[in-house]
């Protein structure tokens, strides 16, 4: 069995996508939280090939593995070729914006490789698997951040090259940081690939709206740290905000009316700041909210319809559990 936690962008998304990082190097600070992606993966005793039951997070679980991708490159990169059961289940729906293709994709690969890799060799083989293998237009923060757990502030450099650099935060203020972010699922979930896609050809076309936009959204990372290190939970709160504005200035795609409006009650209600976690076009809202804006943060997301998820940061990265195989039979 092998799990891999979901994170949360803090700053500096989008500037991971190669298209930016290998121009101009990009910055993301981020963390892994508590939701988690699981896959069980059991050699089978008789038969031959796969058993499947792949949990697509919200549209029912599928039979056929040949049906996602991602099992089908990891398989072809990974597998043994041996009779196997594999299941898989999520705690969020897939997305969402919280990450969950590349822990999916990091607990397919721990669970298949015949030895246990390193976190940050596992995070470039989870990213080589969705850029290289499936051709997605995506960045490295999400397998990092969930390799490795706990905060970091991670550096993408021309031509593929990482920097993962632990930022040390208190128990006391990890507590307290994950007490003033609220986590509400929009009801919307979307592809990051597709949404990035128009980033992508946009950046890569010099596009300089596009570009200033990014680079307005790489400063921010500094201020992120900086928050942190000085354990200032509002101070993340305000970057949250202008991290909202640049992004929502990229494209039309980023939001969408209701959740403007829904956006827009929450800062009424006393909302510090907050976005639209990953590529956006929906998924997940983080907003930040003191100890006396909580209740009515809260209540003006239910009066959306907005679902509030629990979460709390985390210092595990991707763990493998081994299952015992079935004993052969007589």
């Amino acid at each position: 069995m092998s799990s891999a936690p979901l994170r949360i962008s803090l700053a500096g998304g989008g500037t991971d996508v190669p298209s930016y990082a290998d121009r101009f190097g990009g910055a993301v600070l981020g963390a892994a939280i508590s939701l988690r992606v699981t896959v069980v993966g059991r050699p089978r005793a008789a038969a031959a090939g796969i058993r499947a039951c792949l949990d697509s997070h919200g549209t029912g679980f599928s039979h056929d593995h040949a049906a996602n991708p991602f099992v089908v490159e990891a398989l072809r990169r990974h597998w043994d070729g041996g009779p196997l059961d594999l299941v898989s289940f999520g705690d969020t729906p897939t997305g969402s914006g919280l990450g969950s293709s590349a822990a999916f994709s990091l607990a397919l690969v721990a669970g298949l490789h015949p030895g246990r890799l390193p976190p940050a060799e596992l995070a470039r083989a989870g990213s080589d698997l969705e850029t290289r293998g499936l051709g997605r237009p995506v960045g490295g923060q999400d397998h990092y951040l969930s390799a490795l757990g706990g905060f970091h502030l991670l550096r993408f450099h021309p031509g593929g090259r990482v920097e993962a650099e632990e930022v040390p935060v208190s128990a006391g203020f990890t507590r307290r940081l994950g007490a003033d972010l609220l986590l509400f699922f929009t009801g919307t979930t979307r592809d990051a690939g597709t949404v990035l896609a128009a980033q992508d050809h946009r950046t890569r076309s010099g596009d300089a709206a596009t570009e200033g936009g990014l680079h307005g959204i790489k400063e921010l990372v500094p201020l992120a740290v900086r928050a942190l290190r000085a354990e200032d939970s509002p101070a993340v709160g305000e970057v949250l905000f202008r991290h909202w504005e640049l992004k929502r200035a990229l494209s039309p795609r980023i939001s969408s009316a209701p959740i403007d409006r829904a956006y827009a009650d929450a800062l009424a209600a006393g909302a510090t700041g907050g976005k639209l976690m990953g590529a956006g076009g929906g998924g997940f809202l983080l907003l930040h909210a003191g100890p006396g804006a909580r209740t009515a943060v809260r209540a003006a997301m239910r009066a959306h319809g907005f679902r509030e998820y629990d979460f709390a940061f985390s210092p595990r990265g991707v763990e493998v559990t081994s299952v015992p195989s079935p004993a052969p039979a007589g």
